[in-house]
């Protein structure tokens, strides 16, 4: 599937990307590109973001760099305005989902989901904010979940960190308001993609049962609808995005 908007306002513009590697955030990205955006790979694995570089051409810029280090988040965004130009977008999709019961998790694995998925959005967030606010426009776009608001058990601190990063999004919203700076909030239900990878199989397959023969969303459906919130009119601000598989209950 792929989104026709004619007369684009994204042509030439310049997109940071986190989580780019893979899912959501490489077909973000790809969808960007085709939109025209310049649009700087923002993850960890570096083969796999030089491969999507040299799959989307000139126009793409692969920066290896982890979230969750401010430093390092910062620079990545220093180095993307250096080759592409000032950052009109940032798409906070990079993210980790480590579910188990409360009184079994490690919380090790609490420290990681807070640190990628709220943390990591914030450093990101924290680096564009000073020069959108300067040049008095800009869109930044968080990805949460369903589960930031249907609270499934197991899914406790997952659910936590992907709620506070919708707090967090609604106060930017807020705080920006007055330099034009547009905010969302994305919130895709469950996706084909490698967030369950790192998931206990066994766990996996009990909660397939519990979910049934749902149809799940694909990466490219979610990166659609992120492309659609990124190409209104600039008098628009898309706030929020409830965006699930039609198959999906209030879970």
């Amino acid at each position: 599937m792929t989104l026709t908007i004619e007369g684009t306002p994204l042509e030439g513009k310049t997109a940071v990307v986190t989580g780019a590697s893979s899912g959501i955030g490489r077909a973000t990205a790809i969808a960007l590109s085709r939109a025209g955006a310049k649009v700087g790979l923002v993850a960890r694995r570096e083969d796999r973001l030089k491969a999507l570089q040299h799959e989307l051409g000139d126009t793409a810029l692969a920066v290896p760099a982890d979230v969750t280090d401010y430093a390092a988040a910062a620079q990545a965004i220093a180095t993307v305005e250096e080759q592409l130009g000032p950052v009109d977008i940032l798409v906070n999709v990079a993210g980790v989902m480590l579910p188990a019961p409360i009184a079994e998790a490690d919380p090790a694995d609490w420290d990681r989901m807070v640190q990628v998925n709220l943390m990591g959005a914030l450093y990101g967030t924290r680096a564009v904010l000073p020069g959108m606010q300067e040049r008095g426009s800009g869109h930044i776009v968080n990805l949460t979940s369903t589960s930031g608001r249907t609270h499934q058990p197991n899914f406790s601190v997952y659910a936590a960190s992907k709620h506070a990063l919708g707090a967090f999004t609604n106060v930017l919203r807020k705080e920006v308001h007055p330099q034009r700076i547009r905010v969302t909030l994305f919130e895709p239900g469950p996706t084909v993609s490698e967030l369950g990878d790192h998931v206990d199989p066994d766990f996996m397959q009990a909660l397939k049962a519990e979910i049934g023969d749902w149809e799940f969303l694909e990466a490219e459906d979610v990166a659609q609808g992120i492309l659609w919130t990124l190409a209104v009119p600039e008098r628009v601000n898309v706030n929020e995005v409830l965006f699930r598989p039609t198959d999906q209950r209030d879970w």
